[in-house]
């Protein structure tokens, strides 16, 4: 029953994830993922003891500088692909909050039990989506749920100062979240 729901409600939200949903981690990225960065990604993951993450471009909810929700916003939204309303349209939303409506669905609809922001416009995203600060290049939870946000998480790869403080910030994650152990 659990699953059947689960992939109902991604199912509007398909075209923004990469891996398994049922990932307990899910890194969430709004700017270039390089394969390099991925790979570094899933390696950080591993070493705190996390399964493969899955991955969310949250960029695809973004719509603050369009001003109008994109077709494609409209086209997947469930409703709207029924021929209903689109979410959020009777609550008079504008685009920037429709995306932020859409991203807080998506990422609940995911479920994961560890969130991974891999840059500040990810972040920023998951601020607005969720009501609540989110720290940079720290670990913090977001609605009950353990975090590492990265300012770029990608960009530190180059830094050695800066690894070894995101390696830091991954190992007080998995330290906050209990069943890591």
């Amino acid at each position: 029953m659990y699953e059947e729901a689960k992939e109902k409600a991604l199912a509007p939200y398909a075209f923004a994830v990469e891996g398994s949903p049922d990932a307990a981690a899910c890194v969430v990225f709004a700017e270039e993922l390089p394969d390099a960065v991925h790979g570094a990604l899933v390696a950080a993951c591993a070493g705190i003891g996390l399964d493969e993450p899955c991955f969310f471009d949250a960029a695809a909810f973004d719509f603050s500088a369009a001003g109008a929700l994109p077709e494609a916003a409209v086209a997947s939204s469930t409703p709207a692909a029924a021929g209903g309303e689109v979410p959020g349209a009777a609550a008079g939303l504008d685009a920037a909050s429709f995306g932020a409506h859409e991203l807080f669905a998506a990422v609940e609809a995911l479920d994961p039990l560890v969130l991974v922001m891999a840059d500040e416009h990810a972040a920023s995203l998951m601020s607005t989506a969720y009501r609540e600060p989110v720290l940079l290049d720290a670990h913090g939870f977001l609605f009950g749920r353990p975090y590492a946000a990265f300012s770029s998480f990608g960009g530190d790869l180059h830094d050695l100062r800066a690894k070894q403080r995101n390696w830091a910030v991954l190992k007080a994650l998995s330290k906050s979240a209990d069943w890591l152990g």
